[in-house]
């Protein structure tokens, strides 16, 4: 299924900048969140490491 949806470059322009934020700045913290996280321990009770995750899946 090909189908288009219409987008104006301001739109394009956004998500472009969505995009590379999400790549280069958001992805790169939450690993470092999670590495730090899995060092506290116990991961069954670890609260950081199951948020991180979590925000991982939004990612």
């Amino acid at each position: 299924m090909n189908s288009k949806v219409p987008m104006t470059p301001q739109g394009y322009k956004q998500l472009q900048m969505q995009l590379k934020k999400l790549k280069n700045e958001d992805r790169p913290q939450n690993v470092r969140d999670i590495a730090e996280a899995r060092a506290h321990g116990d991961l069954s009770e670890n609260a950081e490491y199951h948020a991180a995750k979590e925000r991982q899946s939004f990612i």
